[in-house]
């Protein structure tokens, strides 16, 4: 349809011009438009004059008259400006026509849609108040999509999600998932948690799920439900390829010589880890109970004293809820305290129970884990404002517990965006952020002109291949992502966790495992270490470095200094080494001054460290020691000890300590083989300790703030000598511009990247002010302008008024800054 249009407009410019040089008029809104105009009023006269090239006169009696404008035969500037306005004009016109068809038909195609992910979620109503891991997942996956949006969306086409909540319903869930499937548009699909809801949509719509292609990302648990499913995986680990892996080498490792395995017969998540357990080679169960998941306490004794006449060295719990507190209380009547290995939550079992146990508890953990955070994680929390990671969770107010009073009001307290609970919603929402961005990677390299279907392939091949684990992983903003090609499941290995008989608190077990290339577990140590840093100092935010001196103390098997790499240390370009030297002050053995299963070194050097300097000089920067292993071949994890148990005295100049946490990271080696083009990674882990430290500004104000606020001052008192000294007035301000400009480039230069700090922005401000003072005291000394008596009032009232209320909102801005 626009296309139709361009050559009647074309001939319309090309048509206007002539007639007008014959004298036809105008239309009359144009002809009034141009009446109107001064400029064409005081042209009247230059019309009755000649041409100039003696060709004849146009006479007083054709001067403009209304709306009809005639026009000379020979052209001047005046008048050949017009033809070429209207050509113009028609151009736009046509642009515009045709930009709208493009759009009309782009929108017309069904191929040109914007891709959609359906995500799944599953909010609480039986609870008093919403844990809050579904506003995480829709707030932090909307955020995802914005971002992907900005950078140019997926293959020049903006992403969409569509979120489907199935409220704990199994036939709400079904129906979602037949929303999902039937939307043309869906490339790929997140989600879907808890056991027997993700079976009873697979056993309704299992076919057509594999029949339709779309990769899904799910979160389920067990892999036995969508094993038929080749288009279907999984965030969580696999039972099989991960969590009775795990089990078996710590059972071999540990000796344990008679297991036994305590689980719920009806729920399938446990009833699949007991079968797991029960056909391995390498566990010998010696009893396998497994319970009905209504509360009993004859069976729960029955139980413990089966497990007590096998003389079981290790049970392995997979019971939740009051079952569990049963199975504790019972072991304690019955005197005998087995290590347990449970599936759930350590510290909240404990808590349920209302005492310690008195032997030693195990668990597997992924994240959360104890007196230390995803680091990842903490760093983009922490950089983006605590306020915006907060989800306590909305009232619900369906919830039965309100009428029957057993939910309360919560208390109006300060929310903790770091507390365990608000962490879980976190770190929930982050990893659904991922797999949007996991997709929208991998359909980076997909054709731009590929249909929906072409678009499912492509993303599965991806998630096959690129994303396999052993060949390559997605780094993400949780951690780094990758599936395992036998179950469909995220390579994740996990931690394990334990609870030391009388320690009261949980820590990671001496003992870990770790996924190697070759598809197995590797043991590896847990260093018990801490660092106390003493002071940090010469902090340079050009050069990136500071200097620190700290005591390292560390605990574990063939625990060594040399084993540890400090990999932010800074090198010198001279030496090709890190500015870091190493004193021993004390090696494991016996002691009469130190600990004596404990090395303590002195440690001092010089670091790296990332700046963000947007906010300087009322930044808060993250100063961090991290750690790694120093080869591959010996790998280690971190356990720092509970922060309240940590030094927090440190001297740093020009700084003051704000928080101090430990955070730990996945990273890998990527490699490549150059003959057979064979991708692989090589994976570590890395422990940083972090201090938060906010930049001291009291010499900031002195040398800056209170200067520039003596200039502007100055500048502005000038506005009020009588106009009569107009020289002393701009000569006044023209010197406090320069001073403002001299006392910018006396200031240590902060390169802040691409952007601004808020120090460049005071000084812009500055400049800004003091120049429109200038500007208007020319002004109001200009001729037309001085013999306007209500414009020279208006910009009277800028200088004195408007002036002040911009250096008042300026000052405000500031004050607001140095709050942080």
């Amino acid at each position: 349809m626009g296309r139709s249009l361009v050559k009647p407009i074309a001939s319309m410019a090309l048509i206007m011009p002539k007639t007008a040089r014959r004298g036809t008029a105008l239309p009359r809104s144009m002809g009034r438009w141009i009446a109107i105009s001064a400029p064409w009023r005081r042209a009247k006269k230059s019309f009755a004059r000649s041409d100039g090239d003696g060709g004849g006169s146009v006479r007083a009696a054709d001067r403009l008259k209304g709306w009809r404008i005639p026009f000379a035969r020979r052209q001047n500037s005046a008048r050949s400006s017009l033809p070429l306005a209207i050509v113009v004009l028609c151009a736009a016109v046509c642009f515009t026509m045709l930009s709208a068809g493009s759009r009309a038909e782009a929108q017309a195609d069904p191929a040109a849609q914007a891709p959609s992910i359906a995500i799944f979620l599953s909010s609480r109503k039986d609870q008093c108040y919403d844990n809050g891991i579904t506003d995480a997942i829709g707030q932090l996956t909307r955020a995802e999509q914005k971002r992907i949006n900005a950078s140019g969306g997926v293959l020049r086409l903006p992403l969409d999600l569509q979120f489907l909540d199935d409220a704990q319903d199994d036939g709400r869930a079904v129906a979602n998932m037949k929303q999902a499937l039937a939307n043309p548009n869906t490339v790929a699909m997140i989600g879907l948690t808890q056991t027997a809801r993700a079976k009873a949509v697979f056993d309704a719509v299992g076919s057509d799920i594999a029949a339709s292609g779309v990769p899904f990302l799910s979160d389920i648990a067990v892999n036995s439900i969508f094993e038929k499913q080749t288009n279907v995986f999984t965030m969580r680990p696999s039972q099989d390829d991960q969590r009775v892996p795990v089990i078996e080498a710590f059972i071999k490792e540990r000796g344990i010589k008679r297991p036994a395995f305590v689980g719920l017969k009806d729920q399938l998540f446990s009833s699949s880890l007991g079968d797991g357990l029960k056909n391995s080679a390498v566990v010998r169960l010696v009893a396998d109970h497994r319970l009905a998941q209504k509360a009993d306490p004859a069976s729960a004794a029955a139980v413990v004293a089966d497990l007590k006449q096998k003389d079981a060295d290790l049970v392995i719990l997979a019971v939740f809820g009051a079952r569990t507190t049963e199975i504790l209380a019972a072991l304690a009547d019955a005197g005998i305290t087995p290590a347990l290995f449970v599936t759930g939550n350590i510290d909240a079992m404990v808590g349920r129970s209302g005492k310690e146990y008195p032997g030693d508890i195990f668990q597997l953990a992924w994240d959360n884990l104890p007196n230390i955070f995803s680091d990842r994680l903490r760093t983009r929390v922490a950089r983006n404002g605590l306020g915006k990671w907060i989800f306590e969770g909305a009232k619900v107010p369906e919830a039965p517990g309100w009428k029957t009073g057993e939910c309360k009001e919560r208390p109006a307290t300060v929310p903790d965006v770091f507390d365990s609970r608000n962490m879980l919603a976190i770190g929930r929402g982050v990893q659904y952020a991922d797999m949007v961005a996991l997709v929208a990677d991998a359909l980076k390299t997909a054709d731009p002109g590929a249909s929906t279907g072409a678009l499912r392939a492509h993303l599965l091949k991806q998630i096959n291949t690129t994303y396999a684990a052993g060949r390559g992983a997605f780094r993400g903003s949780f951690e780094n992502w990758a599936f395992r090609p036998g179950s469909r499941s995220a390579d994740r290995t996990p931690f394990i966790v334990m609870r030391p008989s009388g320690l009261g608190a949980s820590q990671l077990a001496p003992l870990q495992f770790l996924r190697l290339r070759t598809d197995g577990l590797r043991k590896i140590d847990t260093l018990y270490l801490d660092i106390d840093l003493i002071r940090t100092y010469r902090v340079d935010d050009n050069d990136k470095s500071f200097f620190a001196d700290f005591y390292l103390s560390m605990r574990g098997n063939n625990a060594s200094i040399r084993q540890v790499d400090f990999a932010n240390g800074f090198v010198d370009p001279k030496t090709n080494d890190r500015q870091i030297t190493v004193r021993t002050l004390h090696e494991a053995g016996p002691s009469e001054v130190y600990p004596p299963d404990m090395n303590i070194y002195m440690v001092s050097g010089k670091f790296e460290f990332e700046p963000r300097l947007s906010n300087y000089p009322f930044d808060t920067q993250r100063f961090a020691i991290t750690i790694q292993p120093k080869s591959g071949e010996v790998p280690f994890i971190v356990q720092p000890p509970p922060a309240s148990l940590r030094d927090k005295g440190v001297e740093a100049d020009g700084w003051v300590p704000v928080e101090q946490y430990v955070g730990y990271d996945e990273d890998f080696v990527p490699t490549i083989d150059a003959t057979t083009y064979r991708q692989s990674i090589v994976p570590f882990y890395r422990a940083s300790y972090v201090w938060l430290m906010q930049r001291q500004t009291a010499d900031y104000y002195l040398r800056v703030v209170v200067p520039l606020a003596f200039i502007v001052f100055v500048a502005y008192m000038s506005i009020f000598i009588p106009l009569g000294h107009f020289e002393a007035i701009v000569t006044i301000q023209v010197t406090a511009l320069l001073s403002a400009v001299a006392l910018y480039l006396a200031l240590p230069k902060v390169d802040a990247g691409d952007g601004t700090t808020i120090s460049d922005r005071v000084f812009l401000f500055a400049y800004s002010a003091v120049s429109l003072m200038i500007v208007i005291s020319i002004l109001r000394r200009t001729g037309p302008i001085a013999q306007s008596r209500w414009v020279g009032k208006s910009l009277g009232v800028v200088h004195v008024v408007v002036i002040p209320l911009m250096v008042a909102a300026m000052t405000f801005y500031v004050y607001r800054a140095g709050l942080g």
